[in-house]
This record gives structure tokens, C-alpha cells and sequence, in this order.
């Protein structure tokens, strides 16, 4: 399919229309996450989305109300899709003494239990080596030779997908760094896929790792973003190089401003 014919209609019932999904697994990842398992009704269903597009969760919040929360799915199959979900417990969090609006009823909502989902647009479009940055306001097709993606905790897994999808289209020659900052090494979600796609891809996709907390048998970058870290790992910008960013909110207002600082046009700076 040409690109020009490629069309995305954000207002279609595809992206518009809610519908149910069954809890059938919950694995634990570590500490606060579980990897969730959703089936569809008909085992041949899929989301059947593009790169970074993501659903909504629609569940109840502690007072009983209805709430929703947008999440990344990291693999589909027939039938089923798995989505990693961190988990905002109360008096856990300091900047959510009463946890997460979201996460707590999901923790503990029963195996089989339905939900309601919905598919999301989201921020980026990508499709055969071409994105679209911001779909819902823009049409126009742009290529980027460079992806850099600055992604914390749970942020990783639009970041995730739409290097996979890079890294599996052999006509994609878009290079990609990430840095991926986490409070301790068992934080960090998708180690081993993220350093497999690493060695498999290896002119194409870089990764680096930085910990808030670590050991003395800790090899990757150590403390926060900074403008320096970023410097030394990223390459030369150019006209074609978009950055991407996923993460808790005081980080993302950081990294916006650390991309600035390094150069990078606001049009090309996208937020998951």
C-alpha cells in the first residue's frame, strides 16, 4: 500500500467504539507490576492497531467511580494481547498517598472478570519507515533518519513497540537511541527484549540504561537525566531527527526541556 493511501481516521468507529476484553492472567513482573493477560470473545480478534497507538482501560477508582487510564500493549496474538501494568498502591507513592486511580482496582479485580477497553490514536503515527507526528491535528507524512527516545519506569512500552516494529522491518533503516532511566535495576521492564533487540540490531538500535540506585556491579549510566548524560550518548542532530519521550510527568517536563537544550525543534519533540 503507498503511503498516500494510507489513511487514518481518528474519528472512526475503530478508535471510537468501546468494547469487552477478559482478565485471564496476571503475572508478576516484580515488586509493584504484573504482566496482564486480555482475551477477546472471538479467539481470531486482534487489536490489529499501528505502532504506539494504545487503549484505554475503563475500571473503577477507590470511591467507585468510573475512570480510565491509557496503556501500551507490548505483544498480540490471535485472541489476546499482553500489556505490563505498574501497580500505584496507597501509602506507597508520596506523590500518590492514595494510590493510583486505576491500578489498585486492577490488582485486584478477579481472573475472568470483564472489562471494557477502547483503541487510542496517541501521539505518533508510524507506518513503513514514515510517521505522522500529532495525527489528530496533522495529515502530512514525515521520514526521520533518527529516533532518540528518553523513556522512565513504566514509559517504556510505546517506546517499546515502535522500536520493535523498527527493528522487524527490513526496509526500516531508521536508527534508534534510548536511554531508559529507572530507580533500581529491578525496576527496569523489557531488559532482556531490549538488549536481544540491541544484539540482533546493532547499527540500528542502541541502548543505555541509568539507575536513580545502584550497586558496585552495576555497569550501565548512574542518576538522573541530564543534559550531559544525553550528550554523550546521542548522536549529531540533524533536520531529520525526532525525539520521543515517555514517562512520569516531572521527568517529561525535564526531558522536553533537555531536548530543547540540545537542540532539537519543539516540532520534533513528541511526547508518548
Amino acid at each position: 500500500m503507498d503511503q498516500k493511501d494510507f489513511k487514518i481516521d481518528t474519528l472512526s468507529e475503530f478508535f471510537t467504539k468501546k468494547f469487552q476484553v477478559t482478565l485471564t492472567q496476571r503475572e508478576p513482573i516484580n515488586h509493584d507490576s504484573y504482566m496482564f493477560r486480555f482475551d477477546f470473545k472471538n479467539p481470531k480478534e486482534r487489536l490489529g492497531m499501528q505502532a504506539v497507538q494504545h487503549i484505554k482501560i475503563y475500571g473503577l477508582n477507590m470511591k467507585g467511580e468510573i475512570v480510565d487510564r491509557a496503556y501500551t500493549h507490548i505483544f498480540e496474538d490471535d485472541g489476546y494481547f499482553l500489556i505490563p501494568i505498574k501497580i500505584y498502591r496507597p501509602n506507597v507513592h508520596p506523590q500518590f498517598p492514595n494510590g493510583g486511580e486505576l491500578t489498585p482496582w486492577l490488582e485486584k479485580l478477579d481472573l475472568h472478570s470483564e472489562l471494557t477497553i477502547k483503541r487510542c490514536v496517541g501521539k505518533l503515527f508510524y507506518h513503513n519507515n514514515q510517521f505522522i507526528v500529532r495525527p489528530k491535528l496533522n495529515k502530512t507524512w514525515q521520514q526521520f533518519d533518527t529516533v532518540l527516545l528518553i523513556c522512565g519506569g513504566s514509559g517504556i512500552t510505546p517506546a517499546y513497540q515502535l522500536i520493535k516494529t523498527i527493528c522487524d522491518n527490513p526496509n526500516d533503516n531508521t536508527k534508534m537511541v534510548l536511554l531508559y532511566a529507572n530507580k533500581t535495576e529491578q525496576d527496569i521492564w523489557l531488559l532482556k527484549e531490549l538488549n536481544e533487540l540491541q544484539t540482533k540490531h546493532k547499527d540500528q538500535f542502541t541502548v543505555h540504561f541509568t539507575l536513580d540506585k545502584s550497586d558496585e556491579n552495576w555497569k550501565g549510566l548512574k542518576g538522573f537525566v541530564t543534559l550531559e548524560m544525553i550528550t554523550s550518548i546521542f548522536p549529531k542532530l540533524t533536520e531529520t531527527t525526532l525525539g520521543v519521550l515517555c514517562g512520569p510527568k516531572p521527568m517529561n517536563k525535564l526531558v522536553i526541556s533537555l531536548y530543547e537544550q540540545l537542540g532539537l525543534k519543539k516540532d520534533n519533540i513528541v511526547k508518548f
